[in-house]
């Protein structure tokens, strides 16, 4: 994350807080949180130094991979919160989570409205393709179907689905967007693209973006906000939108339940999800507010020109591992079907 990034955050959040918006109010003496969450560090850094100094409580951030933060909330009463993890991802495993609404949802867009509340929607994020522009044209990397071009056979950085939700969300994207909506005839797809990865599948999320900008691949399948961290960190890098689709999936904050710092838990999802907050993310951190009063960031391409695929988000939950061990078993040459 760029200094400016960081020192429009402290300003912005401070003036809020200063004068008495979205207020953290009070919290008991030497609070704090631990939070596992599988967001890049520079866009979970300013966000957590500024609800320390907004609410007084301090927060403990453990990094890790989406599959490997649910497993620690699975496994350890002393994680509080998970933030981030796609909703298709984490939704399955809805029974570990506290029920909460926070105040703010009033003004979330109607589609990020939770239901049974065991969950908070944080942003929209759309898959997409990241390209390394010293090593190809970006006019040579349209969608999904070029990743097949022999020129880049064993070039492409794509993480295990079963260890990275964005990657997972690549998988959903494109079983739906090649199967043309049967999600069966994507799967013709996947084996070609996996013989294109010729042997090559990452262990997280960020080994796939890193690897593009630093010029290990040419090109990879990342999550949108990834892609624009690259870019503001004047990486050689550009952003495809894949001409057969795009998938936009919101991630959630889940609170677990059986934290014993519920009130700070319940302060933290507010913090994020308030507009000046939802607001920065938006205009310097590269992400889409599920807020409807907050305008969409500048740095990403507007929705209306993007070719939107919807999908049935309980099928996906229900098939998640079915899929997950299906990809598997073709990676390792063990599935045919």
């Amino acid at each position: 994350m760029r200094n400016w990034g960081v020192f429009l955050l402290a300003a912005v959040l401070t003036v809020c807080i200063l004068t008495g918006c979205g207020s953290m109010g009070e919290v008991k003496e030497s609070s704090s949180i631990v939070v596992v969450s599988p967001h890049p560090n520079g866009f979970i850094r300013p966000l957590i130094q500024e609800f320390e100094r907004a609410s007084g409580i301090e927060v403990k951030v453990i990094e890790c991979g989406t599959s490997d933060a649910v497993d620690m909330i699975k496994n350890d009463e002393d994680i509080d919160v998970m933030w981030g993890g796609s909703i298709l991802t984490v939704g399955p495993f809805s029974d570990l989570f506290y029920s909460y609404k926070t105040p703010n949802e009033k003004y979330f867009k109607d589609e990020f409205k939770s239901v049974n509340g065991a969950y908070t929607f944080f942003t929209d994020v759309p898959s997409v393709l990241i390209i390394n522009t010293d090593m190809v044209s970006s006019k040579n990397i349209q969608g999904y179907s070029d990743l097949l071009k022999d020129e880049f056979k064993g070039r492409i950085a794509f993480a295990n689905p079963a260890r990275s939700s964005s990657s997972f969300e690549q998988l959903v994207n494109m079983l739906y967007a090649m199967g043309s909506g049967d999600t069966d005839r994507g799967w013709d797809y996947v084996k070609e693209l996996i013989t294109s990865l010729d042997g090559k599948l990452l262990n997280s999320s960020s080994m796939v973006y890193e690897g593009v900008a630093n010029g290990k691949y040419a090109v990879g399948l990342t999550f949108e906000e990834a892609a624009v961290t690259m870019l503001k960190s004047n990486k050689h890098v550009s952003i495809v939108y894949m001409e057969e689709g795009v998938v936009s999936t919101p991630d959630g904050i889940y609170i677990n339940k059986n934290t014993k710092n519920i009130e700070e838990c319940q302060k933290f999802v507010d913090f994020l999800t308030d507009k000046d907050t939802q607001t920065i993310i938006a205009k310097t951190l590269g992400r889409r507010s599920v807020r409807k009063d907050v305008e969409v960031s500048g740095l990403v391409l507007p929705k209306s020109e993007i070719k939107s695929i919807a999908v049935d988000k309980e099928s996906v939950m229900e098939n998640k591992e079915k899929w997950i061990e299906k990809f598997g078993k073709i990676y390792e040459g063990a599935g045919d079907e």
